[in-house]
């Protein structure tokens, strides 16, 4: 899952290549209080991320009696947790594979007047500590060289936000911005808090309030999916720039935050100050140039590029018309599968895929998944079974329940080279068997649908064809200091489809 776009970072006189790795470092199953086996979750992690680590609800030392004694629910949990660490940290150890999966031990700590804090851990054998103080747990994490993550941080303080005046920056370099709860980056922008308990975002703990009051920190996303299903599709990923995968080249991307935020699509994202990539601080320079390259799975709409939290520079992909050289660059195609029964009809059924995507006088260079975490399902998986230069084989299974938003369409996304007349194909085997095939020429002029069989029952749809023109673009912006204290800078990518991407900013301090 390695991304080929690299960044190159100066330092002491040489030039580190940086990779794209992505990963979730915040989800949930069965031990704790949420579901989905142990084994299931380190298994669906590898089969499409490049590092995990999975966070046992762990300790709420602060929990109060609540309404129906919900409280159990909770503290039940945290015994789970308990009596399994030992098979949790096996687990990791099991899986461990550097340089092909990266899995990362970890746990949540819950507390409602500090917040609450994913902790990860670079070493293998780490103890379960949960004490009630969070100073107390900040110097256990520090011994152990650990990180804690705040996360859905726009709860309002003494509501499981998290309170940074107590943020050791140290300890805590990155903030989880985006996950299912929704995105943090202010109080009145997409995707806003409205699952869990307590919805809504407090505009003094949104990412943007929180730079403009001084703290510096990176960002990332993470699912916190309650499913066990690490890596769900629009849930949220932590991106990190690391030269290898390796625990230890992803505990450095932390802690300097080289790292970035998407919602599901693996948009690539390289943002430059100067030559310095995103979470770095620069001495004082009055002129500064921004340099940013985008590579996402979908048409982008906008890139922007925002100082002091206000966009100064925009560009629209979109509005480009293709060039003369289109088909000479690569071409993406998006399979979107699992349109079910309207949930009125109270049909609650699991469709089994099984399908062929096929290239005729073409070649595939790159194939994206966009797996959903619903339904819980413990002996199906969804997985590319085959891949070849000319065909990609899944296996998958959709319904319309447990999910996100009642959104139950799955996809995979091919990254491609054709010719007007090369033909795109699809072979489905189940839930039916049935067959759609286009040229490339008709499939740059509209989608396709794919009916499984009369209504209604499941289709799917080959989306219109993506030239790169449109999903690729490199943009320079140059900009002066106006004498503040200090400027940050950072960019947001926002794909037709509402996927988006934020990097972590990079500042440039002021004259002292």
């Amino acid at each position: 899952m390695m991304a080929a776009m690299a960044a190159l970072a100066k330092g002491q006189g040489r030039e580190t290549e940086f990779k794209v790795f992505f990963g979730d470092l915040h989800n949930h199953n069965v031990i704790g209080y949420a579901q989905g086996s142990l084994r299931r979750s380190f298994e669906i992690a590898r089969n499409h991320l490049d590092f995990f680590a999975f966070t046992p609800h762990a300790h709420w030392g602060d929990i109060e009696h609540y309404e129906q004694s919900i409280e159990d629910k909770w503290i039940n949990g945290f015994a789970v947790t308990r009596a399994r660490w030992g098979e949790v940290v096996r687990m990791v150890k099991e899986f461990d594979a550097p340089g092909k999966f990266v899995p990362i031990p970890g746990y949540e700590w819950h507390s409602t007047h500090s917040g609450d804090y994913n902790i990860v851990f670079p070493e293998l054998d780490v103890e379960l500590h949960t004490p009630d103080d969070l100073r107390e747990l900040q110097s256990y994490v520090r011994r152990k060289r650990g990180v804690m993550i705040p996360h859905h941080p726009a709860n309002r303080v003494g509501h499981r936000g998290a309170d940074f005046s107590k943020r050791d920056p140290a300890l805590s370099p990155v903030l989880e911005m985006y996950s299912e709860w929704g995105s943090a980056e202010y109080d009145r922008g997409p995707y806003p808090y409205i699952r869990h308990t307590e919805g809504g975002r407090w505009t003094k703990n949104t990412m943007q309030y929180l730079l403009a009051q001084g703290h510096r920190f990176g960002v990332v996303a993470s699912t916190d999916d309650h499913l066990g299903y690490p890596g769900a599709y629009g849930e949220g990923l932590a991106a990190v720039l690391a030269p290898e995968l390796s625990r230890e080249a992803i505990f450095d991307a932390l802690r300097n935050r080289r790292t970035y935020a998407v919602t599901g699509d693996r948009i690539l994202l390289d943002v430059r100050l100067n030559g310095r990539v995103m979470g770095q601080e620069l001495p004082d320079s009055h002129e500064r140039v921004i340099e940013v390259a985008v590579e996402g799975w979908d048409q982008i709409d906008r890139v922007e590029v925002l100082k002091n939290n206000r966009v100064i520079h925009r560009d629209f992909p979109c509005d480009r018309r293709p060039g003369p050289e289109r088909w000479n660059q690569p071409l993406l195609a998006r399979f979107e599968y699992g349109w079910g029964p309207w949930p009125a009809l109270g049909w609650s059924r699991t469709a089994d895929w099984e399908f062929d995507i096929l290239i005729d006088n073409g070649r595939i260079e790159n194939v994206e998944t966009c797996f959903l975490s619903g339904p819980l399902d413990e002996s199906r998986r969804d997985r590319i079974v085959d891949r070849t230069e000319r065909s990609v084989r899944v296996v998958s299974f959709t319904s319309l329940k447990q999910q996100l938003e009642d959104r139950s369409q799955k996809a995979v996304v091919l990254k491609f080279r054709g010719t007007p007349e090369s033909k795109i194909r699809i072979e489905l085997r189940k839930p039916s068997r049935q067959a759609l095939s286009l040229t490339l020429r008709e499939l740059a002029e509209s989608s396709e649908m794919l009916y499984s069989g009369p209504f209604p029952k499941e289709n799917a749809m080959l989306q219109r064809l993506v030239f790169a023109d449109h999903f690729e673009t490199r943009i320079r912006v140059e900009d002066v200091g106006e004498g503040a204290p200090a400027d940050w800078y950072y960019t947001r990518v926002v794909q037709a489809n509402g996927q988006l991407a934020w990097s972590s900013p990079i500042w440039v301090n002021g004259r002292a």
